[in-house]
């Protein structure tokens, strides 16, 4: 039986990556792919589940997704100005390692 945060979190990620691929093919502009990364309600997950993820060790893989994205959230800004529009391609590339991971579990 899956975690009751699996769902959401997959949803999450998919649309992260989603919206990181328009970004890297120049389907949205920096400001666009700014405002959705925003728009993900990161934060309430980490709220909701901060129990579980002290005590369920089996659950780090969705602890990993949401502090990339809430660390995306808080310094997309930073990474742009030091990495360049191509940091995305990296961020895709770990939330699909743990998409992957999540569906091995």
């Amino acid at each position: 039986m899956t975690h009751p945060i699996h769902q959401p979190v997959v949803d999450i990620i998919n649309e992260a990556i989603g919206f990181m691929d328009d970004f890297m093919r120049m389907k949205i502009d920096l400001y666009g792919y700014s405002q959705k990364l925003r728009e993900i309600d990161v934060d309430t997950l980490l709220e909701k589940y901060k129990t579980d993820f002290k005590k369920k060790p089996q659950l780090v893989y969705y602890l990993d997704a949401l502090m990339l994205l809430s660390s995306l959230q808080h310094q997309l800004d930073f990474q742009i100005a030091e990495y360049g529009a191509n940091v995305a391609s990296e961020d895709i590339k770990c939330l699909r390692e743990i998409l992957d991971k999540l569906y091995a579990m």
